[in-house]
């Protein structure tokens, strides 16, 4: 403890020392959150500011098992396409590092087996290429390598509030207070609130008049049974196997592989129908699901953890971008600004495109002042891209709670169509595909091309049940 509270002490001193100095304005800055979004915050700011304390309460991931700050990391989880480029250009070495320790290339149209919307999806060699792993493995991956920044210190606190100029016009810093310690002022130039969907900014903003933010919500209750398995040993022609569902059905299940030659499993459902946590009824789940094949590949393989669970109510959008004024000095991002329902496997990337948000408005001005509008409004712009989408997915269950796009209507009948003809058009599975690793903006399903090869007359399958293994193939 002495240590620590010896870090805290000089941090403090150094902090004091450059708010009496105008002139250093990009001395220090605070990152507060040490998952993901505050991982990537932090390797960022270190191109930016001489010294970066990142605190986290729950501590910094040291080795690749779940934390208690991250309660969905025993489930599967998906890099997008976009994400993966951002990571290996603030982690070149990252990538070549995961696939040495075990991680799993795959193809999205040749490995990923997928029955969505009632039918198979084509494949083919896509040329979106990802990486699978579990999320404790990535995180400590990036956290070993943020931690080897000279110029960044972590610091294992909690966060009670915020510090602000006596007009409260600007925040200059964070309160802390160290386990088994008195509270104190941490001063920085500039603070980052990256911590997660419990973030206490909007209690804050409120407490010192500025309000806060309006919410968008859409009620989805989800709910993950997840655990990891030695594969079995049949042959399979997949990598991956994806079941998605169609509504009204509410069953939905993902194998991936991940590291260590294993597969990790996630049985899933909504608004009531939830995946049961005892040995038969977890099969009896799979046996249920649109399709055997989850079934089948489990049916062999051997469990090596017990069953995890994890809920997820609803989506909460928060409108920082519409609190006028808004404090200076301070930003918000990540599942602090957004957060989506998981099954999607938006999350990471979109903290990802904010990372390389916060670098782009950073370099477009050497002060800071106005920095929250900038950089928040353009994380609007990234939060657009993934909430309609997907809010629009979870909108076709009546039970779905939450307001209702003008239009809706019609989304579902196009979207619907598009993903049939995927069965059949590998065009159009590429163009959806090029969308959801966020590539492409959701726009590009709405061009003429794309329109008339969703509107043709296609035969629709009659075979809507796994395509046979190849043999010779292995996992």
């Amino acid at each position: 403890m002495l240590p620590l509270i010896r870090a805290r002490r000089q941090l403090i001193n150094e902090s004091a020392m450059a708010h009496r100095n105008p002139s250093c304005a990009r001395h220090h800055a605070v990152v507060v959150g040490g998952g993901l979004a505050g991982l990537l915050a932090a390797r960022v700011l270190a191109d930016h500011f001489e010294t970066v304390t990142l605190i986290e309460r729950d501590g910094v991931a040291t080795e690749p098992k779940p934390r208690k700050g991250v309660p969905q990391g025993q489930h599967v989880h998906g890099l997008l396409a976009k994400g993966q480029e951002i990571l290996s250009q603030l982690f070149p070495d990252l990538v070549p590092a995961l696939l040495a320790g075990g991680a799993v290339p795959g193809d999205m149209g040749r490995d990923f087996h997928w029955h969505h919307f009632g039918v198979w999806k084509v494949r083919f060699d896509s040329g979106i290429g990802g990486i699978l792993f579990t999320r404790p493995y990535l995180e400590c991956q990036i956290a070993e390598r943020v931690r080897g920044r000279p110029n960044v210190r972590i610091l294992e606190a909690a966060v009670d509030g915020l510090a602000f100029d006596p007009d409260r016009k600007r925040v200059t810093g964070v309160r802390i207070r160290p386990q088994a310690d008195d509270g104190s002022v941490l001063i920085a130039d500039l603070i980052v609130d990256a911590s997660g969907r419990g973030s206490r900014t909007p209690h804050w903003l409120e407490a010192l008049s500025y309000g806060k933010p309006a919410e968008s919500s859409v009620k989805v209750d989800v709910m993950y049974a997840s655990r990891l398995y030695r594969p079995g040993p049949e042959r399979t022609d997949w990598k991956v196997l994806l079941v998605s569902p169609r509504a009204p059905d509410k069953k939905f299940a993902a194998v991936f592989p991940v590291e260590g030659n294993r597969w990790l499993v996630t049985l899933g459902g909504c608004h009531g129908v939830y995946p049961p946590t005892d040995e038969a009824g977890y099969l009896e789940f799979a046996r249920t699901l649109a399709v055997p094949d989850v079934y089948r590949a489990l049916a062999t393989a051997e469990p090596l953890t017990p069953i995890a669970t994890y809920k997820f109510h609803t989506n909460i959008r928060r409108h920082y971008d519409r609190v006028k004024p808004f404090p200076e000095r301070l930003l918000v991002m990540g599942d602090a600004f957004c957060s989506f329902n998981p099954i999607y496997g938006q999350g990471m990337t979109v903290s990802a495109r904010e990372a390389i948000v916060l670098d782009e408005v950073l370099r477009e001005r050497t002060d800071l002042d106005g920095l929250p509008a900038r950089f928040h409004g353009k994380v609007v712009d990234i939060i657009d891209s993934a909430w309609g989408p997907t809010t629009a997915e979870d909108f076709r269950h009546e039970e779905a709670v939450g307001e209702r796009p003008l239009g809706m209507a019609f989304i579902h009948w196009y979207t619907g169509r598009l993903h049939e003809r995927c069965a059949h058009d590998t065009s159009l599975a590429l163009a959806f595909y090029r969308v959801m690793h966020m590539i492409d903006p959701p726009a590009a399903l709405f061009r003429p091309s794309v329109i008339a090869r969703v509107l043709r007359k296609f035969p629709m399958p009659v075979d809507r049940v796994s395509i046979p293994a190849r043999a010779g193939v292995n996992r």
